[in-house]
């Protein structure tokens, strides 16, 4: 069943953070960080991946790094149009669907959250 563009409004004003899909995804990098639910032969992951869907506080990346839930990341997302690049320290991967996972992030750094929302803000003024 495809969404429509009204379903997608309809739902983001019930979220507390609402998201934007990204019409032209984005690279970003991430690599692991230590975690209690690593295990003794949990490798550490690195790769990149592309963006598809942006909130202040989480990210729905591609990757084919091997993650799985409750995985701490940090990320490095390459917002178009930005000279540098946004680092999240610190996500937490949520769910995961073959090489598609969703990512919380823990804390953002004020100079983070402010570039995320004008990103957002502008990406929401070009679709209407």
């Amino acid at each position: 069943m495809q969404t429509t563009r009204h379903q997608v409004a309809v739902l983001n004003k019930f979220r507390r953070y609402p998201r934007v899909r990204i019409p032209a995804p984005f690279s970003c990098s991430l690599s692991t960080l230590e975690s209690k639910n690593n295990g003794w032969f949990h490798s550490h992951a690195e790769g990149i991946g592309m963006v598809y869907d942006l909130s202040l506080r989480g990210v729905w990346v591609s990757t084919e790094a091997v993650l799985k839930p409750g995985d701490l990341v940090a990320l490095t997302l390459r917002l178009p149009k930005q000279i540098v690049p946004a680092a999240i320290k610190v996500a937490t991967v949520r769910w995961t669907k073959g090489q598609i996972y969703g990512r919380a992030f823990r804390t953002l750094p004020q100079s983070t959250l402010s570039r995320l929302s004008k990103y957002m803000a502008i990406t929401t003024m070009e679709k209407e």
